[in-house]
């Protein structure tokens, strides 16, 4: 019950908490970490996008119908 207390204590203060970006900007720190998440996000889908091996596998020709080689 402790460790659920000190979370929901933890929780409610990083809410409440603000964080001055540039001079004049104050941000709520859920607003941050929310786009620090959806920057590692985006990041980690190009370079995956980026340097996936590709392999495309082309079927054959098929061989056409009636007289084979002769």
């Amino acid at each position: 019950m402790t460790r659920l207390c000190i979370l929901a204590a933890a929780l409610a203060l990083i809410a409440r908490a603000r964080v001055a970006v540039l001079p004049g900007w104050v941000v709520p720190l859920p607003v941050l970490l929310t786009v620090a998440l959806v920057v590692v996000c985006a990041t980690v889908l190009t370079w995956t996008a980026l340097y996936t091996p590709r392999v495309w596998h082309m079927a054959a020709a098929p061989e056409p119908a009636g007289e084979g080689p002769s």
